[in-house]
């Protein structure tokens, strides 16, 4: 009984390792997604657009790291004065949780944007940086390609905040 006990546990390991193997067979992945961007400060609301593209690496099934940059794709004119994302760039902890098909995933890190303000002529800008978080979730169209959507809070201190809901598609290397 103590032999069939045994190899019944090695080859219980031996799938446990394979499965192991499978799952980070692909650590790196990127994707690329259209940010719906909303800045509010001082009672004005703008809502300029981004492309967003994210670089990340699975350290775990449960946990990757992703580093994020974001340039404007559009802008909003609010008064005469329009306004424009230039940059935002960001490193992230991801903890996920992946179902069949599906995966849900949190973000918590950093994110450092740069807005320029311009009208007739003059322009100007500033930059800034906060604690970023966000949830969303993804769907594996197959082993190599899916699609997610997520909420992010990019920035908020004082009375300025920046949020936005993104709809991107993923590939994993």
């Amino acid at each position: 009984m103590t032999k069939i006990s045994a190899i019944v546990a090695a080859a219980l390991l031996a799938a446990g390792a394979a499965q192991a193997q499978t799952a980070t067979a692909n650590p790196f992945y990127g994707e690329v997604g259209y940010t719906f961007i909303k800045l509010k400060a001082d009672g004005a609301s703008i809502k300029p657009g981004l492309i967003r593209t994210i670089v990340g690496y699975e350290l775990h099934p449960n946990v990757a790291l992703e580093g994020m940059f974001a340039f404007g794709a559009s802008d909003d004119t609010v008064d005469g004065v329009k306004y424009k994302v230039t940059r935002s760039v960001g490193l992230f902890v991801t903890p996920k949780y992946a179902f069949d098909q599906f995966e849900v995933f949190g973000r918590l890190g950093y994110a450092d944007s740069k807005i320029k303000a311009s009208e007739a002529g003059v322009s100007a800008s500033d930059s800034d940086g906060s604690f970023a978080y966000g949830l969303g979730a993804k769907y594996n169209f197959d082993k190599s390609f899916y699609g997610a959507v997520d909420y992010m809070r990019y920035y908020k201190k004082d009375d300025v905040k920046a949020d936005g809901f993104t709809l991107s598609v993923g590939y994993r290397f």
